[in-house]
């Protein structure tokens, strides 16, 4: 329900989430994303290591996202603002700037580069 037909670009952000993630926790969890970062349209949901697919802001605000909607949009059942329960952390490449988000951090398992250039590095 929260994928898009949108094909997965190697370009576009990865919002990483933890094995076993709900459909609700990812919905929130992208919310947080999409809030936190106005320039971002698409993600790439990855729950564990499987890639889930791509959403974007559109098909939230086509579900009805109270986060994601502006004045005039209409009334919700939720207030709009940061989400309570996740927090995004910032990875990037620091070679050729690939970039993933997570919700959490596990310091055992910190993002590497998919082009292949090792740990990526958070960034605020």
């Amino acid at each position: 329900m929260l994928l898009d037909d949108t094909p997965d670009d190697p370009g576009l952000v990865r919002l990483d989430l933890p094995p076993g993630s709900s459909v609700l926790d990812a919905t929130e969890a992208l919310e947080s994303l999409l809030a936190d970062d106005a320039s971002i349209e698409y993600a790439v949901l990855v729950v564990g290591d499987q890639v889930a697919g791509v959403s974007s802001r559109s098909r939230l605000v086509r579900l009805g996202s109270a986060v994601l909607r502006s004045l005039g949009d209409g009334a919700g059942a939720t207030l709009p603002g940061e989400s309570l329960r996740y927090r995004i952390i910032r990875f990037a490449c620091a070679t050729c700037g690939s970039a993933t988000r997570r919700v959490h951090l596990d310091p055992r398992m910190t993002p590497t580069c998919p082009q292949g250039h090792g740990p990526m590095e958070t960034r605020r």
